[in-house]
C-alpha cells in the first residue's frame, strides 16, 4: 500500500501547488468581465466557496488515508472513488491521481441483493383507511387550519399515522437495509442519478414548449423556505421521504400486484399530488410529467427491492438536493 499512498501524496502535493498558483495568478486578473458574463457576482462567489469547501474535505480525507498507515485502502475504495470524483471537479490533478490509486486497489466482490418476497405486515384495508384519512387531512382539514402551529399539527398527524401503520414493516426493512447497506445504496444512487437525467430532459422540454421555468410547487416551497427555512428543510428531508413513500409506494403496492400498473399508478398519483393544488394553467399542470417520472423511478425501485428504506433514502437524496438549491437561491435572492 506504500506505492498507492505515495501516489496520493504526490497528487495532493501537486494539486495544492496548482491551487496556490491559480490563486496567485487570479489576483493579477481583472474578473469584472467574468462576473458580468456570469450575471451575478454572488453566484460566482457561492460556486467558489462550495468548490473550496469540497476540496478541503477531499484533502482531509486523502491526508487521513496517507498518514494513518494502518488503514486498509482496499476497504476504503468506495470513499476514495467518491472523493476522487469530487476532487476531479474542483482540482483536476488531485482527482486524477486518486482515480489512478482507486484503479490499483483490490475491490471486494459485491454481494447480490437479497431476494425478499413481498410481505404484508399490516392489513391492507387498515393502510387504505390511513391513506384516505391522510388525503382528507391534506386537502380538506388543512383549509380550516391556519397558522404555524396548525400547519405543524397537520404534517405531524400524517407522519405519525403513516409511521404507526407501517411500524412493523419499517423495523423489518431497516434491519435488512442495514445489513446490505452498500448494495442497497449502490442501487439506490444509480436509480436516483438516472431519474435526475430523465427529469432534467423532461423539464427542459416543458420549458421550451410552455415557457414555464419551474413548477408552482417548487415556487411555493421556495417562498416557504425564505420565511421558515428550518421547518421547510425538516419537512423536505424527513417528513416527505417517510410519509410520501409510505402513502404512494407502501399503500398502493398492497393493492396493485402488477409491476407496470403499480409503477404507472404510483408515479402518476405522486405527480398529481405535487401539482393539483398549485396549478391554474395547462403549462403549470404540465410539470406533473416531471413529478410522475420521479414517482415511477421510486416505484420501480420499491418493486425491485421490496424494502421501503431504499425508497426513503432515494427520496431523501432528491429532497436534500432540492433543499441545497433553495439555500443557494435564498442567499442569492
Amino acid at each position: 500500500m506504500n506505492k498507492e499512498r505515495k501516489l496520493l501524496f504526490w497528487g495532493l502535493l501537486i494539486g495544492i501547488l496548482y491551487t496556490i498558483l491559480s490563486f496567485v495568478l487570479s489576483s493579477f486578473v481583472d474578473i469584472s468581465n467574468i462576473t458580468n458574463q456570469v450575471g451575478n457576482e454572488k453566484l460566482l462567489l457561492a460556486v467558489n466557496i462550495i468548490s473550496y469547501v469540497l476540496y478541503g474535505f477531499g484533502v482531509i480525507y486523502y491526508l487521513i488515508l496517507i498518514i494513518f498507515k494502518k488503514i486498509d485502502l482496499n476497504k476504503h475504495a468506495s470513499g476514495l472513488l467518491f472523493w476522487s470524483i469530487i476532487l476531479l471537479l474542483s482540482n483536476f490533478i488531485t482527482g486524477i491521481f486518486g482515480l489512478i490509486v482507486y484503479g490499483k486497489l483490490d475491490k471486494p466482490k459485491k454481494r447480490e441483493l437479497p431476494v425478499i418476497e413481498y410481505k404484508e405486515f399490516t392489513n391492507k384495508y387498515i393502510c387504505l383507511i390511513a391513506f384516505i384519512i391522510c388525503m382528507i387531512i391534506m386537502f380538506i382539514v388543512s383549509d380550516y387550519v391556519s397558522g404555524l402551529v396548525g400547519a405543524i399539527a397537520i404534517y405531524l398527524s400524517i407522519f405519525v399515522l403513516m409511521i404507526g401503520v407501517f411500524f412493523k414493516q419499517l423495523i423489518h426493512d431497516f434491519k435488512i437495509f442495514k445489513e446490505y447497506f452498500k448494495e442497497y445504496m449502490s442501487l439506490t444512487i444509480r436509480t436516483w442519478l438516472k431519474s435526475l437525467v430523465v427529469m432534467m430532459i423532461a423539464g427542459i422540454i416543458i420549458q421550451l414548449l410552455t415557457g414555464q421555468n419551474q413548477s408552482n410547487n417548487q415556487e411555493t416551497l421556495q417562498t416557504m423556505f425564505n420565511s421558515l427555512p428550518i421547518l421547510t428543510g425538516i419537512l423536505a428531508i424527513i417528513y416527505a421521504p417517510f410519509a410520501e413513500e409510505l402513502m404512494f409506494r407502501g399503500v398502493i403496492r398492497k393493492f396493485v400486484k402488477s409491476k407496470y400498473l403499480f409503477i404507472m399508478l404510483s408515479g402518476v398519483l405522486f405527480g398529481l399530488l405535487h401539482v393539483i393544488d398549485d396549478s391554474k394553467t395547462l403549462a403549470e399542470f404540465s410539470f406533473i410529467i416531471v413529478y410522475s417520472i420521479l414517482g415511477m423511478y421510486l416505484a420501480s425501485l420499491y418493486y425491485k427491492t421490496n424494502n421501503l428504506f431504499t425508497n426513503i433514502t432515494f427520496h431523501f437524496l432528491q429532497n436534500t438536493l432540492g433543499v441545497l438549491g433553495m439555500i443557494l437561491l435564498y442567499f442569492l435572492g
